[in-house]
Protein backbone atom coordinates (compact mmCIF):
# COMPACT_ATOMS: atom_id res chain seq x y z
CA UNK A 1 0.00 0.00 0.00
CA UNK A 2 2.55 2.50 1.12
CA UNK A 3 4.43 1.90 -2.05
CA UNK A 4 1.88 2.83 -4.07
CA UNK A 5 1.01 5.70 -2.05
CA UNK A 6 4.43 7.08 -3.04
CA UNK A 7 4.02 5.98 -6.66
CA UNK A 8 1.23 7.66 -7.12
CA UNK A 9 2.02 10.93 -5.36
CA UNK A 10 6.70 10.98 -8.26
CA UNK A 11 6.87 26.40 -20.80
CA UNK A 12 9.66 28.17 -22.35
CA UNK A 13 8.41 26.80 -26.08
CA UNK A 14 5.35 28.35 -25.85
CA UNK A 15 4.13 31.41 -28.42
CA UNK A 16 1.15 33.32 -27.46
CA UNK A 17 -1.53 33.13 -29.69
CA UNK A 18 -5.08 33.20 -29.34
CA UNK A 19 -7.09 31.54 -32.53
CA UNK A 20 -10.88 31.28 -32.28
CA UNK A 21 -12.02 28.38 -29.93
CA UNK A 22 -14.33 25.72 -31.55
CA UNK A 23 -17.89 26.76 -30.93
CA UNK A 24 -20.22 24.78 -28.62
CA UNK A 25 -23.85 25.26 -28.46
CA UNK A 26 -26.62 23.39 -27.18
CA UNK A 27 -26.41 20.61 -24.29
CA UNK A 28 -22.74 21.14 -22.97
CA UNK A 29 -21.00 18.19 -24.56
CA UNK A 30 -17.35 18.48 -22.97
CA UNK A 31 -15.83 15.14 -24.73
CA UNK A 32 -16.62 16.94 -28.16
CA UNK A 33 -15.70 20.32 -26.86
CA UNK A 34 -12.50 18.71 -26.21
CA UNK A 35 -11.58 16.53 -29.47
CA UNK A 36 -12.65 19.85 -31.37
CA UNK A 37 -9.31 21.62 -29.95
CA UNK A 38 -7.23 18.33 -31.28
CA UNK A 39 -5.76 20.53 -33.76
CA UNK A 40 -2.03 20.60 -34.51
CA UNK A 41 0.24 23.32 -32.97
CA UNK A 42 -2.68 24.66 -30.41
CA UNK A 43 -2.93 23.56 -26.91
CA UNK A 44 -3.53 24.99 -23.50
CA UNK A 45 -1.68 26.36 -20.53
CA UNK A 46 -2.07 25.12 -16.63
CA UNK A 47 -1.72 25.94 -13.39
CA UNK A 48 -1.89 23.44 -10.47
CA UNK A 49 -1.29 23.25 -6.82
CA UNK A 50 -1.14 20.02 -4.59
CA UNK A 51 -1.05 19.15 -0.83
CA UNK A 52 -0.60 16.04 1.05
CA UNK A 53 -2.28 15.81 5.11
CA UNK A 54 -1.42 13.10 7.01
CA UNK A 55 -4.13 12.65 10.00
CA UNK A 56 -5.31 15.75 9.15
CA UNK A 57 -1.79 17.30 9.53
CA UNK A 58 -0.26 19.02 6.34
CA UNK A 59 2.65 16.68 5.13
CA UNK A 60 3.90 18.00 1.71
CA UNK A 61 2.85 19.13 -2.12
CA UNK A 62 3.86 21.07 -4.69
CA UNK A 63 3.11 23.96 -7.30
CA UNK A 64 3.13 23.07 -11.61
CA UNK A 65 2.90 25.01 -14.11
CA UNK A 66 2.84 25.05 -17.78
CA UNK A 67 1.77 23.79 -21.07
CA UNK A 68 0.42 21.64 -23.04
CA UNK A 69 0.46 20.91 -27.02
CA UNK A 70 -2.40 19.12 -28.61
CA UNK A 71 -2.23 17.22 -31.89
CA UNK A 72 -5.08 15.16 -34.15
CA UNK A 73 -5.26 12.95 -31.82
CA UNK A 74 -4.64 14.53 -28.61
CA UNK A 75 -1.80 14.83 -26.86
CA UNK A 76 1.46 15.58 -28.28
CA UNK A 77 3.55 17.53 -25.87
CA UNK A 78 4.15 19.01 -22.45
CA UNK A 79 6.29 21.12 -20.27
CA UNK A 80 6.52 22.30 -16.80
CA UNK A 81 7.98 23.81 -14.37
CA UNK A 82 7.20 21.73 -10.62
CA UNK A 83 8.13 23.62 -7.47
CA UNK A 84 7.95 20.88 -4.24
CA UNK A 85 6.42 22.05 -1.33
CA UNK A 86 7.55 20.62 2.01
CA UNK A 87 5.42 21.36 5.39
CA UNK A 88 7.29 22.50 8.34
CA UNK A 89 7.17 19.44 10.11
CA UNK A 90 8.84 17.96 7.02
CA UNK A 91 11.61 20.16 6.53
CA UNK A 92 12.38 19.61 10.27
CA UNK A 93 12.86 15.69 9.51
CA UNK A 94 15.29 16.73 6.60
CA UNK A 95 17.08 18.30 8.37
CA UNK A 96 17.62 16.29 11.84
CA UNK A 97 18.21 13.65 8.77
CA UNK A 98 21.10 16.26 7.49
CA UNK A 99 22.58 16.39 11.04
CA UNK A 100 22.50 12.96 11.61
CA UNK A 101 24.16 11.98 8.34
CA UNK A 102 25.88 15.33 6.75
CA UNK A 103 26.41 12.97 2.96
CA UNK A 104 22.82 13.08 2.61
CA UNK A 105 22.93 17.10 2.83
CA UNK A 106 23.08 17.73 -1.24
CA UNK A 107 20.46 15.53 -2.05
CA UNK A 108 18.53 17.04 0.71
CA UNK A 109 18.63 20.70 -0.96
CA UNK A 110 17.84 19.00 -4.10
CA UNK A 111 14.14 17.55 -3.25
CA UNK A 112 13.32 21.43 -2.84
CA UNK A 113 14.49 22.32 -6.45
CA UNK A 114 12.16 23.09 -9.05
CA UNK A 115 12.03 20.17 -11.21
CA UNK A 116 11.51 21.14 -15.38
CA UNK A 117 10.44 18.05 -17.56
CA UNK A 118 9.56 18.09 -20.88
CA UNK A 119 7.69 14.98 -22.61
CA UNK A 120 7.68 14.69 -26.07
CA UNK A 121 8.37 12.15 -28.88
CA UNK A 122 7.21 9.45 -26.57
CA UNK A 123 10.03 10.14 -24.12
CA UNK A 124 10.15 12.47 -20.87
CA UNK A 125 13.08 14.78 -20.43
CA UNK A 126 13.91 15.73 -16.59
CA UNK A 127 16.22 18.96 -15.27
CA UNK A 128 16.66 19.34 -11.52
CA UNK A 129 15.37 17.50 -8.40
CA UNK A 130 17.52 14.22 -7.22
CA UNK A 131 18.02 13.56 -10.64
CA UNK A 132 20.98 16.67 -10.90
CA UNK A 133 23.00 14.70 -8.76
CA UNK A 134 23.06 11.63 -11.31
CA UNK A 135 24.49 13.61 -14.54
CA UNK A 136 27.72 13.83 -15.78
CA UNK A 137 29.00 17.33 -15.56
CA UNK A 138 28.47 17.97 -19.19
CA UNK A 139 24.23 16.76 -19.46
CA UNK A 140 21.51 18.98 -18.07
CA UNK A 141 18.99 15.81 -18.78
CA UNK A 142 17.73 12.82 -17.90
CA UNK A 143 15.87 11.22 -20.30
CA UNK A 144 13.09 7.86 -20.53
CA UNK A 145 10.81 6.32 -22.76
CA UNK A 146 7.17 7.82 -21.32
CA UNK A 147 3.44 9.04 -22.99
CA UNK A 148 3.47 12.48 -24.61
CA UNK A 149 1.58 14.12 -21.54
CA UNK A 150 3.64 12.76 -18.76
CA UNK A 151 5.16 16.19 -18.11
CA UNK A 152 2.06 17.55 -17.02
CA UNK A 153 1.13 14.80 -14.58
CA UNK A 154 2.04 13.10 -11.70
CA UNK A 155 0.08 14.74 -9.01
CA UNK A 156 -3.00 15.20 -10.90
CA UNK A 157 -4.27 11.81 -11.50
CA UNK A 158 -7.12 12.92 -13.73
CA UNK A 159 -6.11 13.33 -17.48
CA UNK A 160 -9.22 15.15 -18.85
CA UNK A 161 -7.47 15.18 -22.06
CA UNK A 162 -8.14 11.11 -22.60
CA UNK A 163 -11.80 11.23 -24.18
CA UNK A 164 -11.90 8.13 -22.73
CA UNK A 165 -11.66 9.27 -19.05
CA UNK A 166 -13.30 12.22 -19.70
CA UNK A 167 -16.60 10.21 -20.65
CA UNK A 168 -15.91 7.61 -17.91
CA UNK A 169 -15.25 10.65 -15.31
CA UNK A 170 -18.66 12.45 -16.48
CA UNK A 171 -20.50 8.99 -16.26
CA UNK A 172 -19.60 9.06 -12.41
CA UNK A 173 -21.56 12.45 -11.83
CA UNK A 174 -23.82 13.16 -9.37
CA UNK A 175 -24.24 17.02 -9.48
CA UNK A 176 -24.63 18.47 -12.90
CA UNK A 177 -24.58 21.64 -13.83
CA UNK A 178 -24.19 23.68 -17.36
CA UNK A 179 -20.79 24.69 -15.99
CA UNK A 180 -19.93 22.79 -13.04
CA UNK A 181 -20.14 18.48 -12.58
CA UNK A 182 -18.86 16.73 -9.53
CA UNK A 183 -18.78 13.17 -8.46
CA UNK A 184 -16.95 10.34 -7.53
CA UNK A 185 -14.81 7.72 -9.40
CA UNK A 186 -12.98 4.90 -7.81
CA UNK A 187 -9.27 3.84 -8.01
CA UNK A 188 -9.90 0.92 -10.02
CA UNK A 189 -12.11 2.19 -12.29
CA UNK A 190 -9.98 5.08 -13.12
CA UNK A 191 -6.79 2.89 -13.73
CA UNK A 192 -8.77 0.61 -15.88
CA UNK A 193 -9.55 3.12 -18.45
CA UNK A 194 -7.16 5.86 -18.46
CA UNK A 195 -3.42 4.75 -19.67
CA UNK A 196 -1.97 7.90 -17.91
CA UNK A 197 -2.53 6.70 -14.51
CA UNK A 198 -1.40 3.25 -15.08
CA UNK A 199 2.07 4.62 -16.05
CA UNK A 200 2.42 6.80 -13.15
CA UNK A 201 1.68 3.83 -10.92
CA UNK A 202 2.67 0.32 -12.72
CA UNK A 203 1.25 -1.21 -9.53
CA UNK A 204 -2.21 -2.31 -10.03
CA UNK A 205 -4.95 -0.89 -7.17
CA UNK A 206 -6.66 -3.69 -5.76
CA UNK A 207 -9.12 -4.80 -2.98
CA UNK A 208 -9.28 -1.90 -0.61
CA UNK A 209 -7.11 0.37 -2.75
CA UNK A 210 -9.24 -0.57 -5.90
CA UNK A 211 -12.21 0.53 -4.27
CA UNK A 212 -10.83 4.03 -2.64
CA UNK A 213 -13.00 6.87 -4.08
CA UNK A 214 -11.57 9.73 -5.66
CA UNK A 215 -14.26 12.92 -5.64
CA UNK A 216 -13.34 15.57 -8.00
CA UNK A 217 -15.27 18.58 -9.50
CA UNK A 218 -14.54 19.77 -12.94
CA UNK A 219 -15.68 23.13 -14.13
CA UNK A 220 -16.54 24.26 -17.85
CA UNK A 221 -16.02 27.44 -19.44
CA UNK A 222 -18.29 29.33 -22.01
CA UNK A 223 -17.21 26.38 -24.53
CA UNK A 224 -17.30 23.82 -22.65
CA UNK A 225 -14.02 23.32 -22.13
CA UNK A 226 -12.28 22.55 -19.07
CA UNK A 227 -11.01 25.73 -16.94
CA UNK A 228 -11.08 23.76 -13.31
CA UNK A 229 -10.44 20.23 -12.23
CA UNK A 230 -10.45 19.30 -8.15
CA UNK A 231 -9.56 15.95 -6.74
CA UNK A 232 -9.44 14.74 -3.59
CA UNK A 233 -8.50 11.11 -1.99
CA UNK A 234 -7.93 9.32 1.10
CA UNK A 235 -6.23 6.10 1.26
CA UNK A 236 -5.29 4.40 4.62
CA UNK A 237 -1.55 4.50 5.12
CA UNK A 238 -1.84 1.78 8.06
CA UNK A 239 -4.20 0.81 10.53
CA UNK A 240 -3.89 4.05 12.50
CA UNK A 241 -2.42 6.34 9.56
CA UNK A 242 -4.47 8.12 6.58
CA UNK A 243 -3.13 10.04 3.96
CA UNK A 244 -5.24 12.90 2.18
CA UNK A 245 -4.35 14.63 -1.35
CA UNK A 246 -5.77 16.83 -2.85
CA UNK A 247 -4.93 18.43 -6.14
CA UNK A 248 -6.43 21.64 -8.19
CA UNK A 249 -5.57 22.65 -11.65
CA UNK A 250 -6.25 25.21 -13.46
CA UNK A 251 -6.42 25.19 -17.59
CA UNK A 252 -6.62 28.49 -19.47
CA UNK A 253 -5.81 30.14 -22.97
CA UNK A 254 -7.41 27.22 -24.93
CA UNK A 255 -6.63 27.21 -28.60
CA UNK A 256 -3.07 29.07 -27.51
CA UNK A 257 -0.33 28.36 -30.17
CA UNK A 258 2.37 25.66 -28.31
CA UNK A 259 4.97 23.76 -29.62
CA UNK A 260 6.89 21.96 -27.05
CA UNK A 261 10.65 20.66 -28.70
CA UNK A 262 12.79 18.23 -26.88
CA UNK A 263 15.99 19.54 -25.42
CA UNK A 264 19.35 19.57 -27.67
CA UNK A 265 20.36 15.75 -27.74
CA UNK A 266 23.77 16.72 -26.64
CA UNK A 267 22.52 17.42 -23.50
CA UNK A 268 20.79 14.70 -22.21
CA UNK A 269 22.27 11.96 -20.82
CA UNK A 270 21.99 8.37 -21.39
CA UNK A 271 21.54 5.49 -19.32
CA UNK A 272 25.48 5.03 -19.05
CA UNK A 273 25.97 8.53 -18.30
CA UNK A 274 24.50 8.14 -14.95
CA UNK A 275 26.50 8.01 -12.00
CA UNK A 276 26.88 4.41 -11.08
CA UNK A 277 26.56 5.19 -7.28
CA UNK A 278 23.47 6.88 -6.90
CA UNK A 279 23.21 9.46 -3.74
CA UNK A 280 21.46 8.29 -0.42
CA UNK A 281 18.55 9.93 0.39
CA UNK A 282 17.20 10.40 3.97
CA UNK A 283 14.69 7.90 4.77
CA UNK A 284 11.29 10.14 5.22
CA UNK A 285 11.74 10.49 1.16
CA UNK A 286 11.65 8.41 -1.38
CA UNK A 287 13.31 7.83 -4.86
CA UNK A 288 10.84 10.03 -6.40
CA UNK A 289 11.27 12.55 -4.01
CA UNK A 290 7.64 12.28 -2.75
CA UNK A 291 7.60 12.42 0.67
CA UNK A 292 6.26 9.07 2.63
CA UNK A 293 4.74 9.42 6.15
CA UNK A 294 6.11 7.11 9.18
CA UNK A 295 4.26 4.05 9.27
CA UNK A 296 2.11 2.89 12.82
CA UNK A 297 5.94 1.63 14.09
CA UNK A 298 7.50 4.92 12.99
CA UNK A 299 9.24 3.27 9.88
CA UNK A 300 9.35 5.13 6.47
CA UNK A 301 11.07 1.86 5.06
Amino acid sequence: MRRWIAAALTASAVIAATPAYAQAAGTPNPVKALTKQFVAGQGVKLRETTSTWVNGEEYAGATREGSIELGAKGVVGAETVRNPVMSEAVRNQLELAVKQNPETADAVDTLMERIYQVSVGNKLYVNGGIFSLLLPDDKLWFSAKASNASAAYGDQLINIFEPATLKKLLATATSKRASAYKGSITLGDLYAVSPTLREMVPLKPKGKEAKAAIGWKLYLDEQSLAKRLSISLVLPISKKLKMKVVAETRYFDWGTSVKITAPPAESVAKIEDLAKNPPDLPSVVDKNYVSVPPDDNGKTE
